[in-house]
């Protein structure tokens, strides 16, 4: 698996993309799917007014800025330093906002600061399942008690050859070649097991179908996890 310095490179480069949905991966998401992920995520978390929200992986801010108006405030963070500063920027009029660098193992806050974290299509960017142990545990050492995590946007192992086979479909040799070496270098967890590390960091977790709407429900779960 590919290294967080390798990712925050990719991410850096992916953020100088010219819309916000291609720097963060979306560009082939319409509106509509979006508008619904958001919903979604909303609806996972039962965010109310009061939440003090924790966005992991907040690439350009896109999520972050659309999730403010249900919450008290958001801390953000991402790997990467260019889409960093992009989201400062698309952010810089939202007050009750603060974004950094920093990585889901090693979260820059204090103990039980947060009502709710959600962490969007982050767990397959890491190296290892110890890994990921690490960062559900940094997630559950961030939430207040009685907190709920979103880990929404896994890729599902048992759906890595349909998503192989739809890719060499739809591109030429070349393309697909890149973009398949790519997916050998993310992280494929079965929610079984996704679960069983969630637990093991404090977590009682539970699989979640993704809405029809959305472009990655096809391949892609999302866990959610209430400490």
């Amino acid at each position: 698996m590919a290294t967080e310095q390798f990712w925050a490179g990719f991410w850096d480069k992916k953020a100088g993309e010219p819309t916000n949905f291609q720097a963060t991966g979306r560009g082939r998401m319409d509106l509509v799917g979006f508008l619904y992920t958001v919903r979604e995520c909303a609806n996972l978390l039962k965010l109310r007014p009061e939440d003090r929200v924790l966005d992991i992986g907040c690439g350009t801010g896109i999520f972050t800025l659309a999730l403010l108006p249900f919450v008290q405030n958001i801390s953000a963070f991402d790997i990467s330093p260019a889409a960093v500063a992009r989201a400062a920027n698309n952010l810089s009029d939202a007050p009750n906002v603060t974004v950094k660098v920093g990585s889901i193992t090693s979260i820059p806050s204090g103990d039980g600061q947060f009502d709710k974290a959600l962490a969007y299509s982050v767990l397959q960017y890491l190296e290892s399942e110890q890994a990921v142990l690490a960062a559900f545990r940094e997630v559950a050492r961030s939430l207040k008690p009685g907190g709920v995590a979103l880990f929404a946007g896994n890729p599902d192992p048992s759906c890595r050859k349909m998503v192989e086979d739809e890719i060499r479909a739809n591109n030429d040799e070349p393309a697909a070649g890149k973009y398949i070496a790519l997916l050998a270098e993310t992280l494929w967890i079965s929610a079984e097991d996704l679960v069983t590390l969630a637990g093991r960091a404090g977590f009682d977790a539970r699989r979640v179908g993704i809405h029809q709407r959305i472009q990655q429900h096809t391949y892609m779960f999302d866990l959610v996890a209430s400490k």
